[in-house]
């Protein structure tokens, strides 16, 4: 469940842009991950944040593509930051 729980933290930390922490949950998540379970948590991490894989990565195939997956995880965090930004 810890996984789980890291990917919401850095969907948090994506949509206030800070990229300190996120980089901190994303290791934290490559860690938790390292066995192979819901390795692709990092990946979604990365998307979020709209930042490249690793170099070393072995990606998961996405039924839609890496490209359609990133997109759509990136504008989820647009999104919600666009939504804070018309609240106040």
């Amino acid at each position: 469940m810890t996984p789980t729980l890291e990917v919401a933290v850095a969907f948090h930390q994506a949509v206030l842009d800070d990229r300190e922490a996120l980089s901190a949950t994303i290791a934290r998540l490559r860690e938790q991950t390292s066995d192979g379970t819901y390795a692709y948590y990092t990946d979604i991490a990365h998307f979020m944040a709209d930042l490249p894989l690793p170099a070393d990565h072995n990606p998961p195939r996405w039924l839609d593509g890496e490209e359609a997956t990133r997109s759509r995880w990136r504008a989820m965090v647009t999104a919600r930051r666009e939504l804070l930004r018309t609240a106040r």
